[in-house]
């Protein structure tokens, strides 16, 4: 399985020690499924953790960011970086480039939290919440025999 996760959902998941953001960075570096990333999105995850609101409140170092930046990009399926993306999220053209490497991709699931994405549908992709990816992928290990 393949998905694209937006830096909010990175950003929350690092953050936090529990919910379904931090779920779904726990099944990644757990090998459940492969994440798709370009340096955009690893350059948004970066200022957004490093940003002094977020660092210092939730006492994240910049080696930190750096680590957490080198394993997405040593351990994903790497893209370059989406080159003039057609207008598809409405209320947010900069989220436009996350649809086009997810469709680059050809990912199972774009995992987001941000409200631009509710009612979006776009052919060939999945949007889902990361709750809803966490049920999902829950269901499809205790399946497995």
């Amino acid at each position: 399985m393949k998905i694209v996760i937006d830096a909010d959902c990175i950003v929350a998941g690092t953050i936090a020690t529990s919910g379904a953001a931090a779920g779904l960075l726990d099944l990644w570096r757990a090998g459940h499924f492969e994440l798709i990333a370009c340096r955009q999105l690893v350059e948004e995850v970066r200022q957004a953790l490093l940003r002094p609101r977020i660092a210092g409140r939730y006492g994240i170092s910049s080696g930190e960011v750096d680590d957490l930046c080198r394993r997405i990009q040593e351990e994903s399926i790497w893209f370059p970086d989406p080159v003039d993306p057609p207008r598809i999220v409405a209320r947010d053209a900069n989220d436009d480039y996350l649809v086009a490497l997810a469709m680059e991709g050809k990912v199972d699931a774009l995992v987001t939290r941000d409200r631009h994405f509710d009612d979006l549908s776009v052919p060939g992709l999945r949007i889902l919440f990361p709750g809803v990816l966490l049920t999902e992928l829950g269901e499809a290990h205790a399946a497995e025999p």
